[in-house]
C-alpha cells in the first residue's frame, strides 16, 4: 500500500447533500425510488468507511515509522559508543607508550649514606662497550683511563657534538664519548699494576651494567688464575701472562658473537707456554737489536 501523506482523522466529511454533488446523485437515483437525501447518507457511510480503512492504515504506517526510528536511533547510539570506545583505547594506547618512553628514576633506600670511598668512572665509550658486551681495552678501567675519562668530560662544554639515538629519541652526545681514547694502551702493554687494579674495575662495571652471572663468574674465575699463576715468579712471566690475558679475552669476545664460545675460566697452560717463549724470543730480538745499534 502506498504511504498516506497526511492523518485519515483530520479529513472533513464533504457535504454530499450540497449542489456540488447533485449529478452524482442524480446517477445513483436513475430509476429509483431513493430521494436525494438517502443517496448523500449512502454517500456519507461510504466515505467514513474508506476513511475508517485509511485512518487503520495510518496508525500502522505511524507504529511502523516509530519502529524504524528507534532502531535507526539504536544503531546510531552503537556507532557512536563503538566510536568512543575505540578513540579511548586509543587514547589509551597513546598514553601507555608515552608513558613508557618517559625518562624513568630509580628508587633509593632511605637513610643509607654514600660509601667511603668513590670509584673512578670509565669513559662514555668504554660504558657503551660494555652495555653492547663487546671487547674493550681493561686500561680503560685503569686510574690512568678514568683520569682521561674526567679530563674529557671537563673540556666537553667546548668539545665537538653529534646526534646519538637513545630509544626513540635523539639526543647530542660529545662525539669523544663516540670514539676510542687516543691514549689508550693494549691489554699486553699495560704495566702488572695497572692491569691488577683496571681488572678490579672491570669486574665492578659489569656486575653494575647486570652482565649474566655465568659470564662474571667466568671472568672472575679468568683473570684470578691469572694473577695467582705461579709463571709470574718466572723471568718475563707477567709480560706472558698480560699477552695470554689480551689474547684469550678478545678471542673469547670474538667467539661470543659467533655464538661458539668457550669457557673463559678453564686455563689452557699449552697457550701459556707457546706465549711465554714467544715473549723471550721477542725479548731476544730487542736485545740484539739494542746491541748491534750500541756498536
Amino acid at each position: 500500500m502506498a504511504r498516506i501523506a497526511s492523518d485519515p482523522a483530520l479529513d472533513i466529511v464533504p457535504d454530499f447533500a450540497s449542489a456540488t454533488f447533485q449529478g452524482i446523485r442524480d446517477r445513483i437515483i436513475g430509476n429509483t425510488q431513493a430521494t436525494h437525501e438517502e443517496v448523500a447518507n449512502e454517500l456519507i457511510t461510504g466515505w467514513q468507511q474508506d476513511r475508517d480503512i485509511r485512518l487503520a492504515a495510518w496508525n500502522l504506517q505511524v507504529n511502523e515509522d516509530a519502529c524504524l526510528a528507534a532502531e535507526a536511533a539504536h544503531t546510531e547510539h552503537e556507532r557512536r559508543e563503538q566510536e568512543r570506545l575505540l578513540l579511548e583505547q586509543e587514547a589509551e594506547i597513546e598514553r601507555r607508550e608515552a608513558e613508557k618512553k618517559k625518562p624513568k628514576i630509580n628508587d633509593f633506600k632511605t637513610g643509607a649514606s654514600v660509601g667511603d670511598t668513590l670509584a673512578h668512572r670509565p669513559s662514555q665509550y668504554a660504558i657503551h662497550k660494555l652495555k653492547s658486551f663487546e671487547y674493550v681495552e681493561l686500561w680503560y678501567f685503569s686510574p690512568d683511563g678514568c683520569r682521561e675519562a674526567a679530563d674529557e668530560a671537563k673540556s666537553s662544554a667546548d668539545g665537538t657534538f653529534g646526534f646519538t639515538k637513545v630509544d626513540d629519541f635523539v639526543a647530542l652526545k660529545t662525539v669523544a664519548s663516540f670514539r676510542p681514547s687516543r691514549k689508550v694502551i693494549q691489554d699486553h702493554g699495560l704495566e702488572w699494576r695497572q692491569f691488577d687494579m683496571a681488572k678490579n674495575s672491570f669486574l665492578v662495571y659489569i656486575n653494575k651494567l647486570n652482565w649474566p652471572e655465568k659470564h662474571q663468574r667466568a671472568l672472575t674465575m679468568f683473570f684470578m688464575n691469572i694473577v695467582s699463576n705461579p709463571q709470574r715468579a718466572e723471568p718475563f712471566g707477567e709480560r706472558a701472562l698480560l699477552l695470554y690475558a689480551a689474547r684469550v679475552r678478545r678471542d673469547w669476545h670474538d667467539t661470543l658473537t659467533l655464538d661458539n664460545a668457550f669457557d673463559i675460566s678453564v686455563f689452557n697452560f699449552t697457550l701459556l707456554k707457546n706465549l711465554a717463549e714467544e715473549v723471550w724470543n721477542k725479548t731476544k730480538l730487542e736485545s740484539l737489536a739494542e746491541v748491534r745499534t750500541s756498536h
